[in-house]
């Protein structure tokens, strides 16, 4: 697969911590061209100073997914910098803790909406107009789901399962409306994976976290920041050219249990 991505472009929101920098960790281990995005400037030359020791192609621009005109230069910050772009990763988002519906506030639903379904929608608006852009046209868009789009979840909160399943269904129409134009669009849906994201929504001491997590998954462990890696580079591999409009479960089987 290295040979294949090498010198391939790739956007990765939510790039500085968890899975956003596992992947962009990963990618650029296989050769390819980094364009990672946060908004934190600080996390930013953390990003840089780790990844640009070993690929020199590798650049980061402080960018607040919810803020349009930011994305917008997101995307211009790439196709300035490298030309082009192939791949995408919508990994960006939020993960807090929620009240119950009969306390829950518009304020709060609006937040994770925007933050992690409204997001989604305006990147993948502009990275399918960049992707139109270049040429030849055509790329891959992978979209950070969650297993909590297929069910709910008594870990999970009302606005982020409903943001998720909005995710999953975003990501079904959309590749839909750009298979003839050599645009293909999934999504991945991790089950429980242990990020700093995830501690801070979740009540408890990390290792009450951890258990609490890994009690979840059948496999008795939390899913790794880098398989969910590996699995966005599949989906944008050749190997993966026939799957399209789908969303890959990585829950070691939690979506089959009843």
């Amino acid at each position: 697969m290295r040979g294949e991505l090498d010198e391939k472009v790739i956007l990765i929101t939510g790039a500085t911590s968890g899975i956003g920098l596992a992947t962009a960790r990963h990618f650029s281990t296989l050769g390819a061209c980094v364009v990672g995005a946060a908004r934190s400037h600080d996390k930013g030359r953390e990003f840089l100073e780790q990844l640009s020791v070993d690929n020199a192609n590798v650049r980061f621009i402080a960018t607040d997914v919810t803020i349009n005109d930011q994305v917008k230069q997101m995307l211009a910050f790439a196709l300035d910098e490298f030309g082009r772009l192939d791949f995408a990763f919508n990994n960006a988002g939020i993960f807090i803790k929620e009240p119950l519906l009969d306390e829950h506030e518009e304020d709060i639903w609006d937040t994770v909406m925007s933050s992690n379904l409204k997001s989604v929608y305006r990147c993948m608006k502009h990275e399918v107009k960049a992707m139109l852009q270049s040429k030849p046209a055509g790329g891959v868009i992978i979209n950070n789901a969650s297993i909590v789009g297929h069910r709910g979840s008594t870990a999970s909160g009302l606005a982020y399962t409903t943001a998720k399943h909005g995710v999953i269904g975003l990501t079904r129409q959309a590749a839909l409306s750009y298979v003839d134009q050599n645009i293909r669009i999934n999504a991945v849906s991790p089950g429980p994976t242990l990020t700093a994201a995830t501690s801070a929504g979740l009540s408890g001491s990390e290792e009450e976290v951890t258990a609490r997590l890994t009690s979840l998954n059948p496999t008795g462990r939390t899913v790794p920041a880098e398989q969910i890696a590996k699995t966005v580079a599949f989906l944008c591999s050749s190997a993966a050219s026939m799957i399209n409009g789908h969303d890959i479960p990585l829950d070691g089987g939690q979506l089959a249990k009843l």
